[in-house]
Protein backbone atom coordinates (compact mmCIF):
# COMPACT_ATOMS: atom_id res chain seq x y z
CA UNK A 1 0.00 0.00 0.00
CA UNK A 2 2.95 2.35 1.07
CA UNK A 3 4.72 1.86 -2.65
CA UNK A 4 1.47 2.45 -3.89
CA UNK A 5 1.15 6.03 -2.76
CA UNK A 6 4.83 6.67 -3.33
CA UNK A 7 4.58 5.40 -7.17
CA UNK A 8 0.99 7.69 -7.28
CA UNK A 9 2.28 10.94 -6.32
CA UNK A 10 5.81 10.60 -7.95
CA UNK A 11 3.36 10.07 -11.31
CA UNK A 12 1.77 13.81 -10.50
CA UNK A 13 4.32 15.58 -9.27
CA UNK A 14 2.43 18.59 -10.78
CA UNK A 15 -0.74 17.87 -8.14
CA UNK A 16 2.02 17.27 -5.25
CA UNK A 17 3.97 20.49 -6.01
CA UNK A 18 0.73 22.44 -6.53
CA UNK A 19 -0.57 21.47 -3.05
CA UNK A 20 2.29 21.99 -1.04
CA UNK A 21 2.61 25.81 -3.14
CA UNK A 22 -0.90 26.24 -1.52
CA UNK A 23 -0.64 25.05 2.03
CA UNK A 24 2.34 26.73 2.78
CA UNK A 25 0.97 30.02 0.90
CA UNK A 26 -2.20 29.82 3.18
CA UNK A 27 0.10 29.81 6.36
CA UNK A 28 2.56 32.60 4.98
CA UNK A 29 -0.52 34.33 4.63
CA UNK A 30 -1.84 33.71 8.19
CA UNK A 31 1.33 34.35 10.44
CA UNK A 32 1.97 37.86 8.30
CA UNK A 33 -2.06 38.76 9.34
CA UNK A 34 -1.26 37.92 12.80
CA UNK A 35 2.05 38.91 13.10
CA UNK A 36 0.62 42.41 11.21
CA UNK A 37 -2.35 43.14 13.55
CA UNK A 38 -0.48 42.06 16.97
CA UNK A 39 1.94 44.45 15.86
CA UNK A 40 0.07 47.38 14.89
CA UNK A 41 -2.17 46.89 17.98
CA UNK A 42 1.00 46.38 20.80
CA UNK A 43 2.40 49.64 18.98
CA UNK A 44 -1.25 51.32 19.65
CA UNK A 45 -0.85 50.41 23.09
CA UNK A 46 3.11 51.59 23.46
CA UNK A 47 1.17 55.12 22.25
CA UNK A 48 -0.72 55.41 25.78
CA UNK A 49 1.78 53.06 27.48
CA UNK A 50 -0.49 49.81 27.79
CA UNK A 51 1.59 47.36 25.72
CA UNK A 52 1.98 44.21 28.12
CA UNK A 53 4.72 42.29 27.97
CA UNK A 54 4.15 37.91 28.31
CA UNK A 55 6.12 38.48 31.87
CA UNK A 56 4.63 41.05 32.93
CA UNK A 57 2.87 39.27 36.28
CA UNK A 58 -0.41 41.04 36.46
CA UNK A 59 -1.31 41.47 32.65
CA UNK A 60 -5.22 42.18 33.19
CA UNK A 61 -4.46 44.86 36.09
CA UNK A 62 -5.60 48.33 35.01
CA UNK A 63 -2.65 50.30 34.23
CA UNK A 64 -2.16 54.16 35.68
CA UNK A 65 0.08 57.17 34.94
CA UNK A 66 0.40 59.22 38.04
CA UNK A 67 1.86 61.81 35.61
CA UNK A 68 -2.00 62.51 34.11
CA UNK A 69 -4.16 62.26 37.44
CA UNK A 70 -6.35 65.31 38.42
CA UNK A 71 -7.14 66.88 41.74
CA UNK A 72 -8.82 69.95 40.15
CA UNK A 73 -12.31 68.65 39.19
CA UNK A 74 -13.49 67.42 35.56
CA UNK A 75 -12.41 69.62 32.57
CA UNK A 76 -14.42 72.77 31.61
CA UNK A 77 -13.82 72.49 27.72
CA UNK A 78 -16.46 70.35 25.44
CA UNK A 79 -15.04 66.57 24.87
CA UNK A 80 -15.03 66.03 21.48
CA UNK A 81 -16.29 62.49 20.76
CA UNK A 82 -15.82 60.46 17.21
CA UNK A 83 -17.99 57.90 15.87
CA UNK A 84 -15.04 55.72 13.95
CA UNK A 85 -17.61 53.21 13.26
CA UNK A 86 -21.21 53.67 12.43
CA UNK A 87 -24.23 53.16 14.63
CA UNK A 88 -27.62 51.50 14.01
CA UNK A 89 -28.96 52.31 17.65
CA UNK A 90 -31.98 55.03 15.83
CA UNK A 91 -32.02 58.06 15.29
CA UNK A 92 -32.04 59.35 18.39
CA UNK A 93 -28.87 57.55 20.06
CA UNK A 94 -26.00 59.81 19.18
CA UNK A 95 -26.70 62.30 16.91
CA UNK A 96 -23.42 64.35 15.63
CA UNK A 97 -23.23 67.70 17.25
CA UNK A 98 -24.22 68.03 20.93
CA UNK A 99 -28.25 66.99 20.44
CA UNK A 100 -28.06 64.16 21.93
CA UNK A 101 -26.85 65.78 25.26
CA UNK A 102 -28.90 68.53 25.44
CA UNK A 103 -32.00 67.58 27.70
CA UNK A 104 -32.91 67.82 30.89
CA UNK A 105 -32.01 63.96 32.09
CA UNK A 106 -28.39 65.13 31.39
CA UNK A 107 -26.47 66.22 34.14
CA UNK A 108 -23.19 67.17 31.66
CA UNK A 109 -24.08 68.43 28.50
CA UNK A 110 -20.58 69.62 27.59
CA UNK A 111 -20.07 67.04 24.66
CA UNK A 112 -19.83 66.94 20.98
CA UNK A 113 -20.56 63.97 18.22
CA UNK A 114 -18.89 63.57 15.13
CA UNK A 115 -18.23 61.18 12.40
CA UNK A 116 -15.65 62.94 10.05
CA UNK A 117 -12.57 61.33 10.56
CA UNK A 118 -10.28 64.20 9.83
CA UNK A 119 -10.64 65.26 13.28
CA UNK A 120 -9.24 62.02 14.88
CA UNK A 121 -6.42 63.76 16.69
CA UNK A 122 -8.54 66.32 18.26
CA UNK A 123 -10.87 64.13 19.49
CA UNK A 124 -10.93 62.95 23.07
CA UNK A 125 -12.38 60.01 22.64
CA UNK A 126 -13.28 57.11 19.96
CA UNK A 127 -16.10 54.99 19.52
CA UNK A 128 -15.97 51.58 18.29
CA UNK A 129 -19.32 49.90 17.29
CA UNK A 130 -18.35 46.54 17.60
CA UNK A 131 -21.33 45.45 15.09
CA UNK A 132 -19.95 47.78 12.37
CA UNK A 133 -16.31 47.23 13.15
CA UNK A 134 -13.74 45.69 10.80
CA UNK A 135 -9.96 44.81 11.25
CA UNK A 136 -8.50 46.68 8.15
CA UNK A 137 -10.24 49.97 9.26
CA UNK A 138 -8.55 51.27 12.23
CA UNK A 139 -7.00 53.98 13.18
CA UNK A 140 -3.36 53.80 12.84
CA UNK A 141 -2.26 56.83 15.32
CA UNK A 142 -4.09 58.29 18.56
CA UNK A 143 -2.90 61.12 20.96
CA UNK A 144 -1.88 60.14 24.42
CA UNK A 145 -5.06 61.32 26.15
CA UNK A 146 -8.09 59.64 23.88
CA UNK A 147 -9.95 57.30 25.24
CA UNK A 148 -11.06 54.07 22.98
CA UNK A 149 -14.32 53.07 23.78
CA UNK A 150 -15.56 49.14 22.82
CA UNK A 151 -19.34 49.82 22.06
CA UNK A 152 -22.41 47.15 21.94
CA UNK A 153 -25.62 47.20 22.95
CA UNK A 154 -26.21 43.40 21.65
CA UNK A 155 -25.68 40.89 23.62
CA UNK A 156 -22.15 38.59 22.65
CA UNK A 157 -24.41 35.97 20.51
CA UNK A 158 -25.02 38.77 18.12
CA UNK A 159 -22.24 41.15 18.33
CA UNK A 160 -18.91 38.22 18.24
CA UNK A 161 -16.62 39.54 16.64
CA UNK A 162 -12.91 37.47 15.99
CA UNK A 163 -11.14 40.27 15.62
CA UNK A 164 -11.37 41.08 19.44
CA UNK A 165 -8.82 38.54 19.73
CA UNK A 166 -6.14 40.72 18.22
CA UNK A 167 -7.33 43.89 20.26
CA UNK A 168 -5.39 43.31 23.37
CA UNK A 169 -4.83 46.55 24.90
CA UNK A 170 -6.63 48.31 22.51
CA UNK A 171 -9.37 50.03 24.44
CA UNK A 172 -9.40 51.97 27.59
CA UNK A 173 -13.04 51.65 27.93
CA UNK A 174 -16.38 49.73 27.77
CA UNK A 175 -19.70 51.29 26.61
CA UNK A 176 -22.48 48.71 26.68
CA UNK A 177 -25.84 47.47 28.67
CA UNK A 178 -23.56 45.58 31.44
CA UNK A 179 -23.37 46.59 34.66
CA UNK A 180 -19.73 46.19 34.91
CA UNK A 181 -19.17 48.46 31.92
CA UNK A 182 -17.36 51.24 32.37
CA UNK A 183 -20.34 52.94 30.84
CA UNK A 184 -23.03 51.53 31.49
CA UNK A 185 -25.81 52.16 28.86
CA UNK A 186 -29.08 50.23 29.70
CA UNK A 187 -31.98 50.04 27.12
CA UNK A 188 -34.51 51.79 29.45
CA UNK A 189 -35.01 52.32 33.28
CA UNK A 190 -37.60 53.75 35.53
CA UNK A 191 -37.41 56.32 37.64
CA UNK A 192 -39.50 57.03 40.56
CA UNK A 193 -41.89 60.04 40.38
CA UNK A 194 -44.27 59.74 43.24
CA UNK A 195 -46.66 61.29 40.87
CA UNK A 196 -49.22 59.79 39.16
CA UNK A 197 -52.43 59.60 37.48
CA UNK A 198 -52.94 55.94 37.18
CA UNK A 199 -56.44 54.95 37.63
CA UNK A 200 -57.76 51.23 38.54
CA UNK A 201 -61.04 51.97 37.55
CA UNK A 202 -59.45 52.78 33.99
CA UNK A 203 -57.73 49.67 34.15
CA UNK A 204 -61.09 48.07 35.07
CA UNK A 205 -62.69 48.88 32.32
CA UNK A 206 -59.55 47.94 29.89
CA UNK A 207 -59.28 44.40 31.41
CA UNK A 208 -63.12 43.61 30.56
CA UNK A 209 -62.88 44.61 26.94
CA UNK A 210 -59.99 42.36 26.38
CA UNK A 211 -60.42 39.08 24.71
CA UNK A 212 -57.08 37.66 23.59
CA UNK A 213 -54.45 36.06 26.01
CA UNK A 214 -50.72 36.70 24.64
CA UNK A 215 -49.11 38.70 22.02
CA UNK A 216 -45.75 38.53 20.64
CA UNK A 217 -43.64 40.82 18.45
CA UNK A 218 -41.01 39.00 16.76
CA UNK A 219 -37.85 39.90 13.80
CA UNK A 220 -35.63 37.13 14.73
CA UNK A 221 -37.31 33.48 14.08
CA UNK A 222 -34.02 31.34 15.18
CA UNK A 223 -32.40 32.96 18.33
CA UNK A 224 -29.38 31.86 20.52
CA UNK A 225 -32.29 31.65 23.80
CA UNK A 226 -34.04 29.43 21.90
CA UNK A 227 -37.03 31.78 22.55
CA UNK A 228 -38.73 30.16 19.76
CA UNK A 229 -38.82 26.47 21.01
CA UNK A 230 -40.36 27.68 24.51
CA UNK A 231 -42.80 29.72 22.69
CA UNK A 232 -44.09 27.18 20.24
CA UNK A 233 -44.70 24.76 23.09
CA UNK A 234 -46.45 27.77 25.53
CA UNK A 235 -48.89 28.05 22.42
CA UNK A 236 -50.06 24.41 22.82
CA UNK A 237 -51.37 25.39 26.45
CA UNK A 238 -52.71 28.93 25.33
CA UNK A 239 -53.48 31.09 22.66
CA UNK A 240 -50.32 33.34 21.54
CA UNK A 241 -50.64 35.25 18.76
CA UNK A 242 -47.01 36.38 17.01
CA UNK A 243 -46.56 39.67 14.81
CA UNK A 244 -43.74 40.66 13.08
CA UNK A 245 -41.22 38.57 10.62
CA UNK A 246 -41.69 35.43 12.32
CA UNK A 247 -46.09 35.94 12.58
CA UNK A 248 -49.15 36.33 10.70
CA UNK A 249 -48.55 40.15 10.17
CA UNK A 250 -46.15 43.34 10.60
CA UNK A 251 -46.36 45.94 12.93
CA UNK A 252 -45.28 49.22 10.24
CA UNK A 253 -42.12 50.80 10.35
CA UNK A 254 -41.94 53.40 13.47
CA UNK A 255 -44.60 52.39 14.88
CA UNK A 256 -43.91 49.67 17.65
CA UNK A 257 -45.47 52.26 20.39
CA UNK A 258 -48.75 52.46 18.09
CA UNK A 259 -48.81 48.63 17.65
CA UNK A 260 -48.73 48.08 21.49
CA UNK A 261 -51.54 50.46 22.53
CA UNK A 262 -53.88 48.57 19.95
CA UNK A 263 -52.75 45.41 21.39
CA UNK A 264 -53.22 46.80 24.83
CA UNK A 265 -56.99 46.90 23.93
CA UNK A 266 -56.97 43.10 23.10
CA UNK A 267 -54.14 41.40 25.10
CA UNK A 268 -53.59 40.58 28.55
CA UNK A 269 -49.98 39.67 28.26
CA UNK A 270 -46.96 40.58 25.81
CA UNK A 271 -43.79 38.57 25.70
CA UNK A 272 -40.89 40.40 26.15
CA UNK A 273 -38.29 37.09 25.47
CA UNK A 274 -34.84 38.03 24.65
CA UNK A 275 -32.59 36.61 21.67
CA UNK A 276 -30.00 35.69 23.85
CA UNK A 277 -30.12 34.77 28.18
CA UNK A 278 -27.09 36.84 28.92
CA UNK A 279 -26.27 38.60 32.45
CA UNK A 280 -27.86 42.41 32.63
CA UNK A 281 -29.44 41.70 28.92
CA UNK A 282 -32.61 43.01 29.41
CA UNK A 283 -34.03 45.23 25.55
CA UNK A 284 -36.58 47.65 25.14
CA UNK A 285 -39.15 45.32 24.56
CA UNK A 286 -39.76 44.96 28.23
CA UNK A 287 -39.35 48.64 28.75
CA UNK A 288 -41.94 49.53 26.11
CA UNK A 289 -44.49 46.84 27.34
CA UNK A 290 -44.15 48.60 31.12
CA UNK A 291 -45.81 51.87 29.24
CA UNK A 292 -49.07 50.05 28.28
CA UNK A 293 -51.67 48.06 30.18
CA UNK A 294 -50.40 44.66 29.18
CA UNK A 295 -48.51 42.98 31.88
CA UNK A 296 -44.60 41.79 30.45
CA UNK A 297 -44.03 38.65 30.55
CA UNK A 298 -39.85 38.29 30.65
CA UNK A 299 -37.49 35.35 29.31
CA UNK A 300 -33.84 36.76 29.66
CA UNK A 301 -30.65 36.30 31.61
CA UNK A 302 -31.20 39.97 33.61
CA UNK A 303 -32.00 40.59 37.22
CA UNK A 304 -35.22 42.01 36.29
CA UNK A 305 -35.72 43.01 40.10
CA UNK A 306 -33.10 45.67 39.97
CA UNK A 307 -34.59 47.24 37.26
CA UNK A 308 -38.07 47.33 37.17
CA UNK A 309 -40.91 48.32 39.98
CA UNK A 310 -41.78 45.27 42.19
CA UNK A 311 -44.86 43.54 40.58
CA UNK A 312 -44.94 44.88 37.54
CA UNK A 313 -43.59 41.64 35.44
CA UNK A 314 -44.12 37.83 35.52
CA UNK A 315 -40.83 35.83 34.90
CA UNK A 316 -41.05 32.41 32.88
CA UNK A 317 -38.24 31.29 33.89
CA UNK A 318 -39.18 31.22 37.56
CA UNK A 319 -41.79 28.29 36.55
CA UNK A 320 -40.72 25.05 35.52
CA UNK A 321 -42.51 24.51 32.35
CA UNK A 322 -44.19 26.57 29.53
CA UNK A 323 -47.26 24.41 30.49
CA UNK A 324 -47.17 25.93 34.23
CA UNK A 325 -46.72 29.20 33.53
CA UNK A 326 -49.89 29.19 31.19
CA UNK A 327 -51.65 27.84 33.74
CA UNK A 328 -50.66 30.76 35.63
CA UNK A 329 -51.28 33.60 32.94
CA UNK A 330 -55.02 31.78 32.57
CA UNK A 331 -55.38 32.37 36.42
CA UNK A 332 -54.31 36.03 35.96
CA UNK A 333 -56.27 37.02 33.43
CA UNK A 334 -59.43 35.54 34.33
CA UNK A 335 -58.83 37.46 37.94
CA UNK A 336 -59.08 40.97 38.09
CA UNK A 337 -58.08 41.38 41.55
CA UNK A 338 -54.70 39.20 40.77
CA UNK A 339 -54.35 41.05 37.01
CA UNK A 340 -54.12 44.75 39.02
CA UNK A 341 -51.70 43.51 41.23
CA UNK A 342 -49.19 43.74 38.19
CA UNK A 343 -50.01 47.47 38.11
CA UNK A 344 -50.27 48.82 41.43
CA UNK A 345 -46.93 50.24 41.17
CA UNK A 346 -47.94 52.70 38.65
CA UNK A 347 -50.26 54.33 41.37
CA UNK A 348 -46.57 54.87 43.21
CA UNK A 349 -45.68 57.07 40.08
CA UNK A 350 -42.70 55.91 37.79
CA UNK A 351 -41.22 57.39 34.52
CA UNK A 352 -40.60 54.46 31.94
CA UNK A 353 -37.74 55.41 29.92
CA UNK A 354 -37.73 52.67 26.81
CA UNK A 355 -34.37 53.87 25.04
CA UNK A 356 -30.64 53.94 25.53
CA UNK A 357 -29.38 57.05 27.15
CA UNK A 358 -26.25 58.90 26.21
CA UNK A 359 -26.10 61.02 28.79
CA UNK A 360 -23.84 58.66 31.38
CA UNK A 361 -20.95 59.21 27.87
CA UNK A 362 -20.31 62.98 28.21
CA UNK A 363 -20.07 62.90 32.14
CA UNK A 364 -17.20 60.31 32.26
CA UNK A 365 -15.59 62.01 29.79
CA UNK A 366 -15.63 65.41 32.44
CA UNK A 367 -14.90 63.40 35.44
CA UNK A 368 -11.54 62.84 37.09
CA UNK A 369 -11.37 59.17 35.98
CA UNK A 370 -10.90 60.61 32.09
CA UNK A 371 -6.76 61.65 33.30
CA UNK A 372 -6.33 58.30 34.49
CA UNK A 373 -4.64 55.64 32.03
CA UNK A 374 -6.71 52.21 31.71
CA UNK A 375 -6.91 49.51 29.66
CA UNK A 376 -8.46 46.22 28.47
CA UNK A 377 -5.84 43.71 27.78
CA UNK A 378 -8.03 40.81 27.00
CA UNK A 379 -11.70 42.70 26.15
CA UNK A 380 -12.68 39.50 24.04
CA UNK A 381 -12.51 37.62 27.51
CA UNK A 382 -14.32 40.51 29.95
CA UNK A 383 -16.91 40.58 26.57
CA UNK A 384 -17.53 37.02 25.47
CA UNK A 385 -16.56 34.99 28.40
CA UNK A 386 -17.97 37.23 31.67
CA UNK A 387 -21.01 37.92 30.01
CA UNK A 388 -21.94 34.34 31.09
CA UNK A 389 -24.86 33.60 28.36
CA UNK A 390 -26.03 30.24 28.87
CA UNK A 391 -29.03 28.29 27.65
CA UNK A 392 -32.00 26.80 29.25
CA UNK A 393 -31.46 22.99 30.19
CA UNK A 394 -33.13 20.67 27.37
CA UNK A 395 -32.85 23.20 24.81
Amino acid sequence: MTNHMIFHIRRHPGCFLALSITVTACYFLFTLNYIFVRTVTCLRGWQIGTCVSKSDPHPEEWTTNSSLQSNEGSSKETKLILLWSPLFSGPEFLMTGNKSFDHPSCPERRCEVTSERSRLMESDAVLFHLRTLSMTDIPSSRTAHQKWIFFSLEAPPYSHFHGLSFMRNMFNWTMTYRKDSDIVIPYGKAVRTNQSSFSLNDLYSLWKAKSKMAVWMVSHCDTDSKREEYVEELANHMDVVTYGSCGVAMCPFNKTNDCLKTFSKLFYFYLAFENAICDDYITEKFYRTLNHAMIPVVFGGGKYSSVAPIGSYINAMEFSSPKELANYLYKVASNFSLFSEYFKWKIEGYEIEDFPNPCALCEKLHSNVFFLYSVYHDVQKWWIKNSFCRKLVGS
